[in-house]
Formats: structure tokens, sequence, C-alpha cells
């Protein structure tokens, strides 16, 4: 008998793989996709991508929660990978504010049956005190959150900005906010090594 892995990945436009202003996209579930299905050749996989260019995890004024709650009511998940809270800080809600919202998500996820494996958020272009400092105090929370059925993975540390070599730089990173199709398959790898470690 089959046995069947179902999993979304969920967020704004870094889940949905935006690239050259968004004209295309290259989604890291591809590469996900790819790589369990070499890991898991008797599994049926099936990865579902939902990413909303611009959304907010804060709600109101963002869209985050209710269109998590619809996709997990229409489907049975057996994971939920979740990013959010880029476009949250460039809108300056304090680091709290975005990780309530977040672990509100997590939960309903949760709820629905799924396990959730929640991204950090990764680095930008702007290099500003606040947002930096925002940002690293949110992924802190994000990092330290423990639940049932609850992981995290640091995909800030793996997918450098500043700190990155200009060759690096330039084949990983499209615009100051949004990655190339190497950066999300980068993505991809590091969520699908953590992916089969767990299922493993």
């Amino acid at each position: 008998m089959s046995k069947s892995l179902s999993i979304l990945c969920f967020g704004n436009s870094l889940t949905a793989g935006f690239y050259d202003f968004g004209l295309n996209y290259h989604p890291y579930a591809w590469k996900l996709e790819d790589r369990l299905t070499g890991a898991f050749p008797d599994h049926t996989i099936k990865v579902d991508v939902d990413g909303l260019p611009g959304d907010l995890v804060n709600c109101p004024p963002g869209r985050y929660l209710s269109r998590l709650e619809q996709k997990c009511a229409a489907n049975s998940y057996d994971w939920v990978i979740m990013l959010g809270g880029t476009n949250d800080l460039g809108y300056m809600y304090p680091a709290d504010r975005i990780f309530a919202a977040l672990k509100e998500a997590w939960t309903m996820a949760i709820k629905s049956g799924a396990n959730v494996l929640a991204l950090t958020v990764p680095e930008c272009g702007v290099k500003q005190r606040r947002v930096d400092s925002t940002r690293a105090e949110l992924n802190s929370q994000i990092l330290s959150y423990v639940a049932d059925s609850f992981y995290a993975l640091d995909i800030h540390k793996e997918v450098p900005y500043h700190s990155a070599e200009k060759d690096f730089k330039e084949k990983m990173w499209d615009d100051g906010v949004h990655m190339t199709p190497d950066g999300y398959d980068l993505v991809g790898e590091v969520v699908a090594n953590h992916l089969i470690q767990l299922l493993s």
C-alpha cells in the first residue's frame, strides 16, 4: 500500500517564489517536492503552494489567517510549512505583535491535524537598525517557541544577504527582498533536509 504525504507551503511572496518583479514565479516547494519524492519513493507526495504577495500576518489588515483557515478546511495536510512576517516588518509592526499573529496561525494549523514547520524571516537588502533588531527578536521568538507538533527552522542563517559573498548574493538574490530561482531552490533544499530528518 502506498503511503501519502501532503504538505502545504504557506506564506507571502517568498513562498510564492516571486522574482523578476512578479513576472515569474519559482516556489521553493518545487525543489522540496523533488527532494521528498527522491527520499520517499514509496510515498505519494502532494505539495500545495499558497503564497500571496504583499499579505500581512497581522489580520486585519492581512488575510493570512483566513486564507490558512480556508486551505486547512478544504484539505487534510500532514505538514504546513509557514513563512511570514517580512511585509509586517516593512510596516514597522513590533516583533511581539507579528509573533502573536504567527502563533495564532500555527495553532490553527495544528488544530486542523497538521504538523507545523515555521521558517524564520530572511534578511533583506534594507539595512535599518529598527527593522534588523525587530527581525532578530521575532526570529528568536520563532526558534524558541515550544508546542506539540510544532517545529522551527532557521532559514535566515542559511540564506544570508549582508554577510554573503558577492557571487552568492548575485546568484541567490533577485532584488533586496526576493530571491532568484537558485535562491528559492536553496530554501527548498534546506527545508527538505530538515523535513526528511524529521520524517525519518
